[in-house]
């Protein structure tokens, strides 16, 4: 068996060629970076907007707590002011009250010392008719 040849190639065509592929990675290199570099500022811009947004999120969360709150206040006051009034039953019993009493036919002093005077006279009539 012969032994393998090798091929004899120049040094400069290795050399140049050398140098073209590292060029051609620098310049990968460099696209890479600049992809990097803009990656890197839309994920700070992201960031940005994501904390600005949490912020909005949090101050709009104390506000519906605070309603929330004020809502709760506003309905313990309700209760509280509903529980003097009268209940039902009671106004009831003081219907019947008033029912018994019938405004209309009360009576001013004047009136009751007429009466009054009256009736005495009639008693006095009945004693002195039954003495007879």
């Amino acid at each position: 068996m012969p032994a393998p040849q090798f091929n004899q190639v120049d040094p400069s065509h290795v050399i140049a060629d050398l140098n073209g592929r590292i060029r051609a990675l620098e310049n990968k290199y460099n696209i890479l970076t600049e992809r990097l570099l803009v990656i890197n500022q839309n994920m700070i811009e992201e960031y940005k907007k994501i904390i600005t947004g949490m912020r909005d999120l949090s101050t709009e969360t104390k506000k519906a707590r605070l309603g929330t709150q004020t809502t709760q206040d506003v309905v313990k006051d309700i209760v509280k002011e509903m529980s003097i009034f009268a209940k039902k039953d009671q106004i009831k019993v003081l219907e019947k009250y008033m029912d018994m009493i019938n405004v209309i036919q009360l009576v001013t002093d004047e009136q009751l010392e007429t009466r009054l005077e009256r009736f005495k006279s009639e008693i006095k009539n009945k004693n002195t008719k039954e003495v007879k």
